[in-house]
């Protein structure tokens, strides 16, 4: 925010070429003005000196009025601009605190997310092997269920051949055919069947014709509690088989729902975890961008504050010196209006019967007065110029309108100076 057009000029630093202006103005103009009033024959030169000053005085107030209205709008924009980048700083500060939670948050959230990714591509893997396992497992179990059924059922066809054949009296045929050989495996294999049995039923086996075997009831019987026993056997691994098939359908289904729900997790934690990276990359370009805000305005606040300091400095210094010149003219205006003045006036004018010698002492007298004035102007304001115009006038060999053109030569330069320096 710049300051308003016209304001800030005013108070650049204190004018000391004001200040050596006016007093030159008030010390110089007075001694001049009577001895070139003089020289030119003027019955009272005083009264256009106070004119003169009086219109001084009120150039002086126009100014006092225009650099109080001035300095009051460039206090108005410095109290304003500092409320706002107060609020401005404050709100900056606020909003860095709130952007740098919410980066961490998303971090962190985001963390959460990859983590969750992870655990569901875990799970996903997890529930696809479990699935690879369970079929093997269960590939297995149908093969030895089919291997093991096979061999019971054709042992219970060769028990339904057996017994009735033997029931008949016509063991001995049986014993001829393919089933009487994978009966006799199964007899041999068989850990439920006591050994007594088995030894009949070898004994029995090994008959030629199976005319003579003893005990043929007695067989029989054997025969058909081991057809009860594979027929019980086999509808209990049947029953197992069945149960296993239901179990894996089961768990395939339910890892078929696994491997389903980690894929939504997947997909939905892998578009969270997209979106949470490009909002932080965001975040921390809306964070830059505010600390970056941040720091101008606290420079330019911290500028701000200093020149509204100096221009507050500046003016007052200003107002000391415009009150010391207004002080000056009033008291220069006080004592031309004085009787002393005048008489010391009439003194000064040379009368009709008045000798060179007379005239002479009272140009000295007028001189020596604005030498002194401009000695006390010297000492207040250290400037080389004024010097050499305070060494013209102590010369005595330059007149009154020749040191007061060096004295507005003078002020015209300072002028000049005091607008650059303004501008």
């Amino acid at each position: 925010t710049s300051s308003p057009a016209g304001v800030s000029k005013p108070f650049a630093r204190v004018s000391k070429v004001r200040c050596l202006h006016a007093a030159m103005r008030v010390t110089l103009c007075v001694g001049a003005f009577l001895a070139v009033a003089a020289n030119k024959g003027e019955k009272n030169p005083i009264r256009h000196v106070v004119s003169l000053l009086q219109q001084m005085q009120a150039k002086i107030e126009e100014e006092e009025a225009t650099d109080a209205h001035l300095f009051a709008k460039y206090e108005c924009f410095c109290k304003k601009n500092t409320v706002e980048l107060t609020q401005a700083i404050e709100d900056g500060k606020a909003k860095i605190t709130d952007l740098q939670s919410q980066i961490e948050a998303t971090k962190e959230g985001r963390t959460q997310a990859i983590a969750d990714l992870q655990q569901a591509k875990d799970d996903r893997a997890a529930a696809k092997q479990a699935v690879e396992e369970a079929t093997k497992v269960r590939e297995k179990e149908a093969a030895d269920y089919a291997s093991e059924s096979g061999d019971i059922k054709a042992n219970i066809g060769a028990l339904n051949q057996a017994i009735p054949a033997i029931e008949k009296g016509m063991g001995g045929s049986f014993l001829q055919t393919p089933a009487a050989a994978a009966l006799q495996r199964a007899v041999s294999a068989s850990v439920s069947t006591p050994d007594y049995e088995k030894t009949l039923l070898q004994s029995f086996f090994q008959q030629a014709d199976g005319q003579t075997a003893p005990q043929s009831g007695e067989i029989v019987g054997i025969l058909k509690t081991m057809k009860e026993e594979m027929e019980k056997a086999l509808a209990e691994i049947t029953r197992a088989e069945d149960e296993a098939k239901v179990n894996f359908a089961q768990l395939k289904e339910a890892k078929a729902k696994e491997v389903a729900a980690a894929t939504r997790t997947i997909e939905k934690k892998t578009e969270k975890s997209g979106e949470m990276a490009v909002e932080v990359t965001q975040l921390e370009g809306d964070l830059q961008e505010t600390e970056s805000t941040l720091e101008e305005d606290t420079g330019y606040s911290n500028e701000l504050d200093v020149s509204c300091k100096e221009k507050a400095a500046d003016y007052e210094s200003i107002k000391v010196a415009r009150a010391d010149e207004l002080v000056a003219i009033a008291d220069t205006i006080k004592l031309l209006n004085s009787d002393e003045a005048l008489e010391l006036f009439k003194k000064a004018l040379p009368s009709s019967g008045s000798s060179l010698v007379e005239l002479n002492s009272n140009w000295n007298q007028v001189r020596a007065k604005a030498l002194a004035a401009l000695r006390e102007s010297s000492r207040a304001f250290a400037n080389p110029k004024l010097d050499l115009i305070t060494m013209a006038l102590s010369g005595k060999k330059e007149g009154f309108e020749k040191v007061l053109g060096m004295i507005e030569k003078m002020v015209k330069e300072l002028e000049l100076e005091q607008t650059d320096d303004d501008a």
